[in-house]
């Protein structure tokens, strides 16, 4: 009974992701332990949560995974060279602009984090992110994603 019991809580807690992509946005993570109880995310943490609205690139209810680079209160800047959050840079320029058939300039803005949001971004120039689609809900959030290989 205590074996089953065991095994129930970490088949409901926790789960497996697999990047089955020849580019990544995270180069060094192709698998990650995903805790569904762990929601707090903090900045720097990865998370994985449930793509919405994101067709025709990702399905809706697709798990993806993205750095937390920002949370609420925090200032992103997002301009042709370069995305910063608070005044520290986190990513390059808008390189999918084109391939998105828009320019760049097109989603160059400052924004605050909203309440009940975060920022979230790959770590490549080609990562399809909040650069793109703007913050994350929070409800989207699956759970705080760990780094096996």
């Amino acid at each position: 009974m205590a074996l089953y019991a065991a095994g129930a809580y970490v088949t409901d807690r926790y789960r497996i992701g697999i990047d089955p992509q020849i580019s990544r946005c995270l180069p060094d993570t192709r698998v990650v332990l995903i805790d569904r109880w762990d929601k707090n995310i903090e900045r720097g943490q990865l998370v994985a949560f449930a793509a919405n609205g994101l067709t025709p690139y990702f399905k809706n209810g697709t798990t993806m995974v993205k750095v937390a680079d920002g949370v609420p209160g925090d200032h992103v800047a997002v301009g042709e060279a370069a995305v910063t959050v608070n005044g520290a840079k986190v990513g390059e320029g808008l390189a999918l602009a084109r391939t998105l058939g828009r320019q760049a300039g097109d989603f160059a803005r400052e924004l605050v984090v909203s309440p009940g949001a975060i920022w979230v971004m790959g770590r490549t120039i080609d990562s399809f992110d909040s650069r793109y689609w703007g913050e994350l809900p929070v409800a989207q959030i699956v759970g705080r994603a760990y780094r096996l290989f």
